[in-house]
């Protein structure tokens, strides 16, 4: 009875061969694996087999000769015999059991691979044996990537891998259970195989703001986003997608750290212009993103590797702009139409203004000639002010509609003033508002100073509160009441 518990083995893993039963008889219990990477799978694991502690006291428990008593001295002497065979086979057993754990246990002392034969599929991964030895391998640690399926686990049944001890359990019974792996291995091969300047392939298996990673097979590389074409590209997201398969140069590797750095813009054909007159052809309309700002115009991405130029007069039909930043920001998705296509120079000129009716013709009947209006200075030039009238019409304020309120030459306004302006004249055919300073503004403006320097009052004598149009109460006097003023001051 004793010696059919003793070769009693679970059905799954039940050896064929004599070799196997031995294999059998020892001990791994279950195990949960403590390591860097904890798999779902290896908590539920239990791998079945003898300590050596308990092969000895089931073989040494073996009835003998002089304990068994019978009729004939023939069978005395049979069953004596056999059971001293059965005690040899048992201490055989155990030597070589204990040998090869203890070359599994120098292995991982020594972080040296061994050699094993895989005997069968369990839950949680492979059940596989070093000589004598049986071992676990677990499903997260036989391939790089962290689930392999059913039929690549099956695949290597009856074959003969290499791994790595990966961690070893000892109980003080006697047992041991020992678990190995084949991703570390693995691991240092494609590490290695990896060279600066080597053309792989992979697919996306993330993106970030900062650039797209690439799985290489169980190991990620980083294509930047300044390494990702020879153009600008924003919004990674609009261009790629995960799942994405990808083509790239390796331009670092770093295996401390596990780090492969990609470039993908060497792989691009930046000889060739994609951009075609059937596309881009004059009076196309398209939708493109501000790239990059000048002082005379924007450029805008039509596609990759394909530019246009909008011009700063081209942006608005009603708005003086002096830079293409005071409307517009990069980023910035704007519609334009195609105003001149030039293959040979690859040049496109753009205008945002033309995707809208040219409003000047029919101005005069939103802004009637000698209405008023509260207008904002934007700027002030030596010929006149751009002023503001509505967030979507400037003007232009001559010099000759504000001689009352010149001090001079100098124009007595600065960016950000308010005053009140009345629409002097409209010519569409230049695309022109002319203003002038309405009345109220012209009464109270201020005045030059008097031409009469012997006349002015002495400041030290007396001093004046401006008014708050900024006039002195003195300004407002004529000269014969200055005079009174002054004789008056000084009795």
């Amino acid at each position: 009875m004793e010696e059919n518990n003793l070769n009693a083995a679970p059905a799954e893993i039940q050896p064929e061969s004599a070799t196997q039963e031995t294999v059998s008889e020892a001990t791994v219990e279950q195990v949960s694996a403590t390591t860097q990477q904890p798999v779902e799978a290896e908590q539920n694991v239990v791998v079945a087999s003898e300590s050596v502690t308990e092969q000895l006291a089931t073989a040494e428990s073996t009835p003998t000769a002089e304990q068994t008593t019978t009729p004939a001295a023939t069978e005395q002497e049979t069953t004596q015999t056999t059971s001293e065979q059965e005690r040899e086979i048992r201490r055989g057993k155990r030597a070589r059991l204990m040998q090869a754990f203890a070359e599994v246990k120098q292995a991982f002392q020594e972080n040296k691979p061994i050699e094993v034969n895989v005997y069968s599929r369990v839950r949680g991964g492979l059940r596989v044996f070093y000589k004598e030895a049986p071992l676990f391998l677990p499903a997260s640690h036989f391939h790089l990537k962290k689930s392999p399926t059913d039929e690549e686990l099956l695949e290597v049944v009856g074959k003969n891998i290499t791994v790595k001890v990966h961690e070893i359990q000892e109980y003080d019974e006697g047992s041991m259970a020992v678990i190995v792996s084949r991703k570390k291995l693995l691991e240092d091969e494609l590490w290695d195989s990896f060279k600066v300047g080597q053309v792989v392939e992979g697919t996306v298996s993330s993106i970030a703001t900062f650039g797209v990673f690439i799985d290489l097979g169980g190991v990620e590389g980083l294509i930047h986003v300044s390494r990702l074409a020879p153009y600008r590209i924003d919004n990674l997201k609009e261009h790629f997608k995960i799942g994405d398969t990808l083509k790239a140069v390796i331009v670092e590797v770093d295996k401390a750290n596990k780090r492969i750095a990609l470039s993908r813009k060497e792989l691009v054909d930046t000889k060739k212009w994609p951009a075609t007159e059937e596309k881009y052809g004059v009076g196309t309309r398209h939708t493109g993103v501000v790239r990059r700002m000048t002082d005379f115009g924007a450029f805008v991405e039509l596609e990759p590797m394909v530019e246009g130029l909008l011009r700063t007069p081209e942006i608005s039909w009603t708005r003086r702009l002096r830079r293409p930043s005071e409307m517009l920001k990069v980023g910035d998705k704007v519609e334009v139409v195609v105003i001149d296509f030039n293959a040979e120079k690859k040049t496109i000129s753009l205008s945002m203004k033309r995707t809208q009716e040219n409003p000047w013709p029919k101005l005069h009947e939103k802004y009637p000639i000698n209405s008023v209006y509260e207008g904002k200075v934007l700027q002030v030039v030596p010929q006149g002010c751009v002023v503001s009238i509505s967030p979507e019409l400037d003007g232009f304020l001559p010099r000759s509609k504000m001689k009352k309120i010149l001090r001079g030459n100098k124009i007595p306004l600065k960016q950000g003033d308010r005053l009140k302006v009345y629409i002097a004249d409209i010519v569409p055919e230049e695309e022109s508002l002319i203003l002038g300073l309405a009345e109220d503004e012209e009464d109270t403006a201020p005045r030059s100073a008097p031409q009469n320097p012997k006349r002015n009052p002495n400041p030290k004598n007396y001093e004046t509160k401006p008014l708050s149009s900024g006039i002195s109460i003195m300004d407002m006097l004529s000269d014969e009441e200055r005079e009174k003023l002054m004789g008056s001051l000084k009795k």
